[in-house]
């Protein structure tokens, strides 16, 4: 390790990384309202002297868009050679009680420490770091935090209309691990109409939601044959009719998280198949669906040259540097679909992500902040 890289992380201060992730974690910031968490970031580096900008999001793109802005943070020559992606806002609370912020130890609960504003205070102390060392970079870097992952991306849409850069790094829960492939994923709405009729005499109608489960029960069945490896959820399912009826109406919600490489076509093909297998039993029902939202995955090859100051900064900091996908959605399909090379690396662990019980580890949380570091350095000052 050079002198000057570890000039930089002895400059990263724990205690004050503790104390800007629990303050953030204590501001409720889900999307459409990040603001009160992006205040903390930004009085934090307004504290230290980095210089930062927000960039409002075009109008229109969600309620009370007028308050909805990214912050962003720009060193060295530009354009820039690493983005670094992390977003504040987190999903709905789920229960104040189980979800409120304490400290147990290593570990600190609450909503968002690990999806994910334990990254992005890692980030932000690392670039703090980095400016209090006087290091002058000699390429560029480009830190957003973003607004409005947890809907659609539309922060991560509106920074990639302004800036890009070959690597990106985004800071969601993989333990450290460095995810360089990516699962795609397919967000789709079913539908299923029915004939209602009294209850006593169902054969006189004919049951939306005997239908929707029979759809379902298919898609399930198809993916879990599937040699690729989807992952189904069903999220949703609402509908009926009222006392002493048959259901008219269904509606049902599904996720799928696609392996790299699986193409959007092979997902229709799935949903249509059980479609016809269910109207074969249901055949007085219309069963029609609508694929909602499509982040193709993708796939980086291993050798490629950018990689390689991320590879260098798990050296440098004694992390394992063990390549695997990101299994869950992100905005790395965005950055991606702009002909950046995406990395999915942060603290915290994605099966804790969106639970009652979401915590991180503190320590993960201070090693990240030192990984961010050492990417800066190989990437921008090397």
């Amino acid at each position: 390790m050079s002198t000057r890289l570890e000039n930089i992380l002895e400059l990263i201060d724990d205690d004050q990384l503790i104390t800007l992730l629990t303050d953030a974690v204590e501001q409720y910031s889900p999307s459409y309202a990040e603001e009160p968490a992006m205040l903390v970031f930004a009085e934090r580096l307004r504290e230290c002297g980095v210089r930062y900008m927000r960039q409002p999001l075009p109008a229109g793109s969600g309620p009370a868009n007028e308050h909805r802005a990214n912050l962003l943070i720009e060193l060295g020559p530009q354009p820039s050679s690493m983005m670094w992606v992390g977003h504040v806002d987190t999903v709905p609370l789920i229960d104040e009680e189980d979800q409120r912020v304490h400290r147990e130890g290593d570990i600190l609960h609450g909503l968002g420490t690990a999806d994910m504003k334990s990254g992005c205070a890692a980030i932000v102390e690392a670039v703090i770091a980095v400016v209090r060392s006087g290091a002058e970079l000699r390429r560029g870097l480009t830190v957003a935090l973003v607004v409005g992952e947890e809907e659609y991306g539309d922060g991560s849409e509106a920074l990639l209309e302004w800036r890009t850069a070959p690597l990106t790094v985004i800071g969601e829960p993989t333990g450290l691990e460095a995810c360089v492939d990516h699962y795609g994923y397919y967000e789709c709405r079913l539908t299923a109409r029915g004939a209602r009729a009294h209850a006593a005499l169902p054969e006189m109608g004919a049951s939306a939601i005997h239908a929707m489960l029979a759809w379902m029960q298919q898609i399930l069945e198809a993916g879990g044959e599937f040699s690729h490896g989807l992952t189904i959820s069903p999220r949703e399912i609402r509908g009926g009719a009222g006392l002493f009826m048959v259901a008219q109406q269904c509606e049902a919600a599904i996720d799928i998280h696609v392996p790299p490489g699986v193409d959007k076509a092979v997902v229709d093909e799935l949903i249509e198949r059980a479609r016809e297998t269910a109207h074969s039993t249901h055949q007085r029902c219309e069963l029609i669906f609508e694929n909602i939202y499509w982040a193709p995955g993708y796939a980086n090859t291993l050798d490629d040259p950018l990689l390689e100051p991320v590879r260098q900064a798990y050296r440098v900091t004694g992390l394992d540097w063990t390549p695997t996908a990101f299994r869950s959605h992100s905005d790395g399909s965005l950055f991606h679909q702009k002909g950046s090379i995406p990395v999915i690396c942060g603290p915290g662990r994605l099966e804790v992500a969106h639970t009652r019980h979401e915590h991180v580890s503190l320590k993960e949380t201070c090693d990240a902040a030192r990984l961010y570091a050492a990417m800066i350095y190989t990437a921008c000052l090397a």
